[in-house]
């Protein structure tokens, strides 16, 4: 009995011991915000194939936003593994639905919200990708705006969480005018080295995310993959995380 006993304690502190390792590699991992110079991520989707997040975390991604899905019956293969392959990897996380004309827009936020089903304390605030290549159908500005507002409304009243708005300039300008916009930050798509420019809409807010590249080149993943930086510390970024 006595040898069972021992047995029994010294099985407690070797589990002990893996759970205490994996909390302090997410400690280090929320230490990393404090400590690097920048605040850097990437966005994914079932196109980047298998990712080596080892490999990820080595080139110093800080975080990850991972496709969900796409207008109202698309769920992105990948999504669970690369969400749960960057939990296991403490990478911070989020996801994005990628917003299309022609679909009823509470079907396409309900298509979201299925395929991420629950946000998590540490997640990103969810994500509303808005571009000219959403334009898959016919739509006037005032049809536009009605339906992704309704979009972001839907999402943000099932978890409590206001979403981030992905657009560029271009696109901003001429669909994004309208005020009730701006209560969402903006991550915002500019392929260039000086400060981005962001549309009327966000002028005194600013963005929140930059997208500077859709050609950066990191060791775990085949291919070009698209590359960001935070505005702002680790405090900043940490009011973003879900609680």
């Amino acid at each position: 009995m006595k040898k069972i006993t021992i047995q029994l304690f010294t099985l407690s502190l070797v589990l002990f011991s893996c759970a205490t390792d994996k909390n302090n590699l997410c400690t280090s991992e929320n230490q990393r915000l404090e400590t690097d110079p920048s605040i850097l991520g990437m966005d994914v989707s079932h196109f980047q194939g298998d990712i080596k997040w080892n490999d990820i975390k080595k080139d110093g991604v800080n975080f990850v936003y991972i496709k969900a899905s796409e207008g109202d019956d698309f769920k992105d293969p990948m999504f669970k593994t690369n969400r749960a392959a960057a939990k296991s990897k403490c990478i911070y996380r989020g996801a994005y639905h990628f917003y299309q004309t022609g679909y009823d827009p509470t079907k396409q936020a309900q298509n979201f919200i299925a395929a991420v089903d629950t946000l998590e304390p540490g997640d990103l605030p969810p994500v509303l990708d808005l571009e000219e290549l959403g334009i898959q159908a016919p739509v006037t500005k005032k049809e536009y705006q009605k339906n992704t507002l309704l979009w972001l409304q839907t999402v943000e009243k099932e978890w409590g969480v206001t979403p981030i708005i992905y657009s560029n300039f271009y696109f901003g300008v001429k669909y994004l005018d309208h005020p009730d916009f701006a209560k969402y930050k903006l991550w915002i798509a500019a392929y260039t080295k000086e400060d981005p420019k962001v549309p009327n809409t966000w002028k005194s807010e600013g963005w929140t995310i930059w997208q500077r590249t859709d050609l950066k080149n990191l060791k775990g993943i085949k291919g070009d993959v698209d590359y960001d930086l935070f505005h702002g510390n680790a405090e900043a970024f940490r009011k973003l995380l879900k609680k």
